[in-house]
Order: structure tokens, then sequence, then C-alpha cells
């Protein structure tokens, strides 16, 4: 009885949800559901407090219009459109989980409990815990918006306060897979299509991220002649933005120079294109994560045994192109290349962002990289310990 006191407007309705039932002299009458169900009691009551403290402010010093989730939703794309280089990922977020299950919703209304369905949804459609927690990022991003930025004519924001929205504890990400230099040349390349197969060279001589070689465009390269060697005419690109947001400057080794020479001519903007049986010119890459790359992946594995001695490891299996992003790093970092020079190189957060870059600190990138040329049978072994599943 204690608990029920302290919120005495607090009612589960049909057993299953708990409603607002709020009479007070000050604003009126307040009935609506909070979202949660009979299991979630003390969110209820704290959707109980911050409403009835809303309605009291409101009624004091003014009502903030009710927008939904929908309106503040449209408002993000709206500014971001031509700006955010993820704004596919937060459309996706949007229109498949976010818009269908809170997209009515008031945004003061919006709250770990009634995001529960959602994340229930998700997982039953064998969404991973990584991309529920993509969406509720999103979502959590956009009310984070409404409440700091967004304002009406009055000067309100669109939100008092935003929820507290705790992501989900990963617990079902699966580990890097850092290629051998066996895998790699006799068993994944050799399957892969054209396309894929130039991609996939240029990023284990790069460690570019997927986006990074779709978007890759001649008007990124920059010539710096005083590198030149008697094999290697050397040429940088500079991304205006990586994935982290920051500039990026991506260091061409001779085998990722000779990748972008062969691609020359194939397109007016772009250096990476792919040909379909249909197609009379050459397009730009959208992704690596298709069909193409799943059937190559299969015929590779079906391969493994009879080339290398022994069945695929899981991850081979289940190999994602972000992997050879990772046997990069993993590479470099075998090789005895600095950390802090591996950071450049795979464009993570440094706090040195520039977009200017000497010779000699270019020189240094590519003496690095170039650690990567070595023959098939000077080839150093990359050990790699993987725990085995029991």
């Amino acid at each position: 009885m204690g608990r029920q006191n302290r919120c005495p407007g607090l009612r589960l309705k049909d057993g299953e949800t708990w409603w607002l039932d709020i009479r007070n002299k000050r604003f009126g009458r307040i009935y609506e559901s909070t979202g949660c169900s009979k299991d979630h009691r003390e969110i209820a009551e704290e959707v109980y407090r911050q409403r009835t403290g809303t309605a009291v402010r409101d009624k004091i010093f003014g009502v903030r219009p009710r927008r939904t989730f929908k309106d503040a939703a449209a408002e993000h794309l709206r500014q971001v459109t031509g700006k955010l280089k993820s704004i596919d990922v937060d459309i996706w977020a949007l229109d498949n989980w976010a818009i269908r299950y809170i997209g009515e919703l008031e945004l003061d209304r919006i709250h770990d409990g009634t995001l529960e369905k959602m994340k229930t949804a998700m997982g039953l459609a064998g969404r991973k815990t990584k991309t529920i927690n993509m969406v509720l990022q999103v979502v959590r991003k956009i009310l984070n918006k409404a409440a700091r930025k967004w304002r009406d004519e009055s000067g309100k924001t669109w939100l008092e306060t935003a929820p507290l929205i705790e992501l989900l504890e990963d617990t079902d990400a699966r580990p890097a897979y850092p290629l051998s230099w066996d895998e790699e040349r006799k068993v994944l390349l050799p399957e892969l299509p054209e396309h894929l197969e130039r991609s996939g060279i240029f990023t284990l001589n790069t460690g570019c991220r997927d986006e990074e070689v779709c978007g890759l465009r001649w008007a990124m390269e920059r010539r710096v002649p005083e590198l030149d060697t008697p094999d290697l005419k050397v040429s940088v690109f500079l991304l205006p933005t990586s994935k982290n947001g920051e500039p990026k400057l991506l260091v061409l080794n001779k085998t990722a120079k000779a990748i972008v020479d062969s691609c020359r001519g194939k397109h007016e903007e772009f250096v990476f294109t792919y040909q379909g049986i249909n197609r009379a010119i050459h397009g730009p890459l959208t992704t690596m994560n298709h069909t193409a790359w799943h059937s190559a992946r299969a015929r590779a594995v079906a391969k493994y045994p009879e080339v290398l001695g022994r069945a695929a490891p899981e991850g081979f299996r289940t190999l994602h192109w972000h992997d050879l992003r990772h046997t990069f790093g993993r590479r470099l970092r075998a090789m005895g290349v600095s950390k802090e020079t591996r950071k450049v190189l795979l464009g993570h957060t440094n706090g040195d962002i520039t977009t200017q870059y000497s010779a000699a600190e270019i020189g240094e990138l590519l003496v690095a990289v170039r650690k990567l040329e070595v023959s098939r049978e000077s080839t150093p072994t990359l050990t790699v310990l993987r725990v085995q599943a029991a």
C-alpha cells in the first residue's frame, strides 16, 4: 500500500498495463497509458512523477506543444539530409523500427518502458544486440536534439528533458577474424568476382571501411611526386570525413596503387565500380555485403578443406567484409608498426585532426604500409591465437 500511496493516480488496467488517472485542481485530469507493462512498475512510477511535474510547469509557465516522435524524426532527417554520412542508417532504423513502434507517441511518453515492445520485436526477428542498440542510439539522438536544440516560437524546447535510454548489453558480438596469408591468397581471393577481388585486395592493403571503398572518388586523390620511387608513383586519397567524422588520409602501397591504376578510365567520378551482365557501363558500388560476397564466401568455405587440409574455422565460415580491415590492422601490428601509426592508417580518432600532411609524414606512413608488400616465400607467419569452442 505504501508504494500505491506515493503514486495515487497509477492504475493497473486490465491487469496488463499501468495507466495514469490523475485529477488535480491546478491542471485538471490526466488519463493516459504509461506504456509500461505490469512488470515495469518502477518505470511507470517514474513516468507518473515526470508527467505530473510537466503538467504543473505547463500550467504555470505555458503549455509546450505536443509533438510526436514521428514529427521529431522528420525534423531530424530534414536537417541532416546531405550532411550526415550515416543518413541511410538513420532512415533504415526509423522506417523499419522506430516509427512503426513509437512514431505516434508524444515525445515525453518515450522511455525504456515504451521501447520494450520494439526491442522485443527486433529480438524475435533475429536482430542482434548491436543492431538493436544502433536503433536505440538513433532514437536517443533525436530525443536529445528535441530537448536541447529544437525550440518553438516561445523559446521552449520540443521536449523538456531527454530520457535516459539504456543500451542493451552486447552479448552476441562476433569476434573479429583476421585472415591468414594462405586463407587470403589460396582460398578467398580466387573465389571473388573481379570487382570484389579488386576491392578486397585494396581493403587488405589500406584498411578501408566498406563505405569508404564504395565512396572513394577520383577528386580525393592527391599526387606526392617528391616521394616517388623507380617502382612507385606515390599518390594518396584525402577523405573529407570518415566514420568518426574526422578527415582520413589513405596511403597507398604498391599493391593498392596498382589496383587504383587498374580502375582508371572506367568511371568519371568513382574509383570502384561494377558492370553487371545487363549494364552497358560501369556504375559505382553501393555495398560489399551482398549476394556476390555471400556466394563467394560459401564457395571458399567449401574448398577450404581441400586447399588447407582442415575444416574451415567458424570465423571464416561467417567471414565479414569488415574482417579484411581487421586483417590489415593485425598484420601491421605483427610487423611492429606502432599503435599511433596504426590509428592514423585505420582512421581511428586520435585527437590530432588535420587535413595538412607533410611529405615526411606521408613517407612515414608509406613505410608502414609497404611492409605488407612481401613475397609469398618471405611472408612472415601471422600467429593468431583463437579460442576454440569446446
